[in-house]
């Protein structure tokens, strides 16, 4: 009975100092990834020879332009806004394919943005085609009516777009950014290595033992001391809801501290958000199960130093 009336107290704590939101500046807008346009400089400024031509002088410009500088059909591509799934997809096959939207068209054009693969010197029709892909796309339009002074400020605004549909898939990578200081700063203090983001087959060339059962798995942090060969595994995770069943995740990593046990690993896992508020059955099977489990205010207030310099401080 006191046991559980221990687990009934941390449950509590824990429920009690959830955080709000893992959002720092860096879930918005992740400015490392709007500068894909760099290796393009001189391109994008070519592009700006189109800015305001009207129907007599834009054909010939864009001839004119495409003929001298083959390249600038590179940057076409960052021209409107495709997914960055999307893009990384044209950008490993060079090539673009569009659906034909006429009765007796072709059923799709195919459009190569390597000018490698494309005829040197540039042949009439192939100059048409990618005119043709211009204006279909509405970037004639654009440059005609829109951009009034810059390719690259467009193209910025285009990447800044682009990457604001990442905000989803950084929401986990922004709660591992705000965990991983806590967790750096400790393990310095204890002469604690710290891998992050590896399948922990890694610890096999550190001399570790690793079985076939959690090789392929990938860890959000390894801590490891190569002269003992003690290891930690962390996982951190931030559930706001909206889908999260917190009994399957806290099944889930039941089973993980289990596989990690069977290789001498031990598990900590640091979870937050709003998902866990008024799962109090769960949190207490958690904390029955699971020999490490936190928040983050908890993981910050001194538990998780307490559990590396056990495992770690230890000779």
């Amino acid at each position: 009975m006191h046991i559980e009336k221990r687990i009934e107290n941390i449950a509590e704590s824990f429920e009690n100092t959830l955080i709000e939101t893992n959002r720092g500046f860096n879930y918005y807008v992740d400015w490392s990834n709007i500068d894909g346009y760099k290796d393009y400089d001189i391109e994008i400024h070519a592009m700006d020879v189109l800015i305001g031509k009207n129907d007599d002088e834009f054909y010939e410009t864009f001839k004119t332009l495409i003929s001298k500088l083959p390249t600038v059909i590179e940057i076409f591509p960052q021209l409107f806004a495709l997914s960055k799934t999307e893009q990384n997809k044209v950008r490993k096959n060079s090539e673009l394919k569009i659906i034909g939207n006429t009765i007796d068209g072709d059923d799709f054009q195919i459009y190569s943005f390597n000018p490698k693969k494309l005829p040197s010197p540039l042949t009439e029709e192939t100059i048409q085609k990618y005119y043709n892909f211009f204006e279909q796309m509405g970037l004639k339009n654009l440059y005609q009516n829109l951009i009034e002074k810059s390719t690259q400020d467009y193209i910025v605004g285009i990447l800044v777009g682009s990457d604001s549909n990442g905000r989803k898939n950084r929401g986990g990578k922004a709660f591992e950014l705000a965990c991983e200081p806590i967790i750096r700063s400790v393990c310095q203090k204890y002469s604690v290595e710290v891998i992050t983001q590896k399948k922990f087959e890694v610890l096999k060339k550190y001399g570790f033992n690793v079985s076939d059962d959690i090789a392929k798995r990938k860890a959000d942090f390894i801590l490891l001391d190569r002269n003992t060969k003690k290891c930690m595994n962390i996982e951190v995770n931030f559930f706001n809801g909206g889908g999260s069943k917190p009994e399957e995740i806290i099944d889930s990593y039941i089973n993980r501290q289990a596989d990690l046990a069977a290789n001498s690993i031990d598990f900590v896992l640091i979870t937050d958000g709003n998902c866990w508020k008024g799962t109090t059955n769960q949190l207490q099977k958690g904390f029955r199960h699971l020999r490490y489990l936190m928040n983050f205010n908890l993981a910050k207030a001194s538990i998780l130093e307490e559990i590396i310099s056990k495992k770690f401080g230890e000779n």
